[in-house]
């Protein structure tokens, strides 16, 4: 009985391990630099930190790639470093990138408080047609010539935040 419990528990592990790695190879098959995975994390221990802390590391390695892979628990993932190639793809390719995560990784990365609630909402990591509906909402407002007319109120309240922030740490807060 117990020989049979211990089997079941080792093959459900291995199908786990399986499913976990499988795709690990991904980024060598197709020649881009990469963070190798490793059981059960991928490239990175995210238990560690908050992931946009944790996968610094990975820029910072490849600082002079445009694109770089890595694993999320065995999902491949590719980092862009090139300012100007993701300009390219938020800007002009957007409607190619709709769904950035699927939906199992976005309710992991956001299962954290509300801070994750509301980092949730932002243009970026929402999906679907409410993306669709909010970026056609948002596009009229962000031209340039709107963006030039904000600039002055923009310095304004960068200045007022600046003192503000010194103020408070000659205060020690």
């Amino acid at each position: 009985m117990w020989l049979e419990i211990l089997l079941v528990l080792l093959a459900l592990l291995l199908l786990l391990y399986r499913y976990t790695t499988k795709n690990f190879g991904r980024w060598e098959a197709l020649g881009i630099p990469h963070i190798k995975g490793s059981f059960p994390f991928g490239s990175y221990n995210l238990m560690g930190g908050h992931i946009d802390s944790v996968t610094l590391e990975g820029h910072q390695k490849f600082p002079k790639e445009k694109y770089f892979g890595w694993y999320l628990m065995g999902k491949p993932v590719l980092a862009i470093n090139d300012v100007n190639l993701l300009k390219h793809i938020e800007v002009k390719d957007f409607d190619h990138f709709v769904d950035r995560l699927d939906s199992s990784t976005q309710k992991k990365m956001f299962s954290g408080g509300d801070l994750d609630k509301i980092w949730e909402l932002q243009l970026t990591s929402i999906t679907g047609d409410e993306w669709k509906q909010l970026r056609s909402a948002f596009t009229p407002i962000f031209t340039s010539g709107k963006m030039k007319g904000m600039l002055k109120f923009i310095k304004h309240i960068a200045v007022d935040l600046s003192t503000e922030m010194e103020m408070k740490a000659k205060e020690g807060e």
